[in-house]
């Protein structure tokens, strides 16, 4: 028995880009293939949905989009603005509660587009660029004035949405933006102060406006220590901004739902297959489902890849599609479970050789190698050496951790 027989691999292995969405087909593809748990989709109500909602009167906020790299961030983000933008699109989703609540935006609103990549500007000044020539593109008569007389923020995104909305009055003015963090790093503590205050005027300007406002962060920016300096600007902040976060089991859900989707005949073999070795894992068998659900990748995977910060572009779906790929018609072994643990990335991180400049990183790759020649020139048990080499391998990926 291969493992091509016990599950329907579909694999994830394009990073998407938010701005591709601009693309009507394409945002129609991800519609299509956007996987979502019932969880996830009433998980969205209060912090997405109801922000974004302009039929009833509420104290609108801006919204953050907070995912680990390669989680779903962009895919969620351009699947909520292409519904915004054309209602045609809600027919595609395959969660059916998420679309009941997604129609409430659906076809309401002109969008905007926007990743922030390397740049020394301002956030006002970027975003403004951004708007300016969009508007242009729509024939809206808007010219940005000169920053420095720039008194109120508040006044400059009311006049620039009047404008808008004398071109489109039915309509919302949605502003989505990726990558919001790494920009916000690469800035000096003046320019975090004067870009924050920007971004709450943002978020406050949601209530007062048919703008809205969605944000993709790699990680809580609220209560992140690098940003302790302005503890007090990121409590005004909070106050205009939501968050929804992509946990560790909505990720597990698009695993088992998309990449390693299986039937009920394939799950009943799998079932039958690791039930042999439940009593040599901890916890298998009260979390069998689980096991089985996200076979061959061990459960424990997705949460230990996301710990692992030495990997910038932890592309966690596209890691474990070619994964995958790499043992999709080999057999499933007999006498041992099958299963992809962890210690499956070490080989990775070791063959890194831009990690070494690491001090902590190369420390451990060293002694891991010193120890893996020990066991190749002198274990006792030849039959054994397999399984030491990889036990061997499970310890160092721990240091992500530390």
């Amino acid at each position: 028995m291969k493992y091509s027989d016990l599950i329907s691999f579909n694999p994830i292995e394009d990073v998407i880009q938010l701005t591709t969405a601009d693309d009507a087909n394409r945002a129609k593809e991800y519609v299509k293939s956007y996987v979502m748990s019932d969880t996830m989709a009433a998980n969205l109500k209060s912090p997405v949905l109801d922000q974004l909602q302009m039929d009833e009167v509420v104290d609108n906020k801006g919204v953050l989009v907070v995912g680990n790299y390669g989680t779903g961030k962009s895919h969620l983000m351009s699947v909520i603005s292409s519904i915004a933008k054309d209602a045609d699109n809600l027919q595609y989703l395959q969660n059916k509660n998420f679309a009941k609540e997604m129609e409430c935006i659906a076809g309401k609103f002109e969008v905007l587009r926007i990743e922030i990549g390397g740049v020394t500007m301002s956030l006002r000044e970027i975003l403004f660029g951004f708007i300016e020539d969009d508007f242009a593109a729509r024939g809206i008569d808007f010219e940005v004035p000169d920053f420095d007389t720039v008194r109120d923020n508040k006044k400059l995104i009311r006049d620039m949405m009047m404008a808008f909305s004398a071109k489109y009055p039915d309509k919302g003015y949605l502003i989505v933006v990726d990558e919001f963090l790494s920009y916000l790093t690469s800035r000096d503590e003046r320019q975090i102060v004067l870009d924050l205050e920007f971004f709450r005027a943002l978020g406050e300007m949601c209530s007062k406006s048919k703008l809205r406002v969605i944000f993709g962060v790699q990680e809580k920016i609220f209560d992140n220590p690098r940003f302790s300096f302005v503890s007090d600007t990121l409590k005004h902040v909070s106050d205009r901004f939501t968050q929804i976060v992509i946990t560790k089991e909505a990720t597990s859900y698009v695993v088992s739902e998309r990449i390693l989707k299986k039937t009920p005949e394939q799950k009943a073999l799998i079932r039958k297959h690791l039930e042999k070795f439940s009593m040599l894992y901890t916890g298998m068998s009260s979390r069998m489902d689980e096991f089985v659900d996200l076979f061959p990748i061990h459960p424990s995977y997705i949460d230990v890849f996301n710990k692992i910060y030495l990997i910038e572009n932890r592309h966690i779906l596209k890691n474990i599609s070619m994964t995958i790929r790499d043992i999709f018609n080999r057999d499933v072994p007999e006498n041992e479970p099958g299963i992809i643990s962890f210690d499956n990335y070490w080989p990775a991180i070791k063959s890194n050789g831009l990690l070494k400049s690491d001090v902590t990183i190369n420390r451990v790759v060293t002694a891991s190698g010193q120890l893996e020649d020990i066991i190749n020139r002198a274990f006792p048990k030849a039959a054994y050496k397999p399984l030491a080499i990889k036990i061997r391998a499970q310890r160092p990926a721990f240091f992500a951790e530390h």
